[in-house]
């Protein structure tokens, strides 16, 4: 959409074969290897941004960190674990951010989310509870940061196709003694549009809260799951 792009990740391999690609068809991106559990990265990523590109118009916080576990089965590390990356980490970089944002007289904040804050299922608590604490630190974002015209907004995604998510099927599959087509069919029948969206049918909602179309929009939740549930 013509942006300039800072891609941030763990691995280094990830974001500079990201940012080649971005770059050889003609846009400009920036590849920071980030661990955005640790405060002094996420301050070297805006760092990075700045005296590269000269300012901060969009943040994407869409790092996170699942594991799935009955709560009996977990210790209060697991849970901790979980929060300092899908919490903490996101609120970190989103601090990092702030005082740019506010120096230039906007900017827009999109959290992604997940479907665990609406459909509650066994195993995932840790996971869930650490979206759900997003979910509302965004809404107390947009209150706090929107005299500074800064737009805070949150995606929440359903399923989303992949090469994992078929392999997740096949695995449903084989449990359950049935086909592989059978849970797809099963799932995605579960849809309004009969239809599991994939990556990049998530990431248009997100260009849509960066870009001026949303400028006044703020504090909210967008569902994007083909209508797998209403809310």
């Amino acid at each position: 959409e013509g942006a300039a792009v800072v891609l941030a990740a763990r691995t280094e391999p990830a974001v500079a074969t990201l940012a080649q690609e971005i770059t050889a068809t003609g846009g400009r991106a920036l590849g920071v290897p980030t661990d955005i559990a640790d405060e002094a990265q996420c301050q070297r990523l805006v760092e990075q941004a700045l005296a590269n590109f000269g300012g901060i118009d969009v943040l994407v916080n869409n790092a996170f960190r699942s594991e799935f576990k009955s709560f009996e089965a977990s210790t209060t590390d697991d849970w901790r674990r979980i929060f300092d990356v899908n919490v903490f980490g996101a609120l970190q970089l989103t601090r990092a951010v702030v005082a740019p944002m506010k120096q230039q007289g906007s900017g827009s904040i999109v959290f992604i989310n997940s479907m665990s804050t609406r459909i509650i299922e066994p195993l995932a608590g840790a996971y869930a509870a650490s979206k759900g604490a997003l979910l509302i630190a965004a809404q107390t974002l947009a209150r706090e940061l929107g005299p500074a015209k800064i737009r805070v907004n949150t995606v929440v995604p359903g399923y989303i196709w992949s090469d994992k998510m078929a392999a997740y099927f096949r695995h449903l599959a084989q449990q359950q003694g049935t086909s592989y087509e059978t849970v797809k069919a099963d799932v995605t029948g579960r849809t309004a549009l009969l239809h599991i969206p994939d990556s990049d049918e998530i990431a248009d909602p997100v260009v849509f809260f960066a870009a001026d179309l949303s400028r006044v929009v703020t504090g909210q939740a967008l569902d994007v799951n083909g209508g797998q549930h209403f809310h």
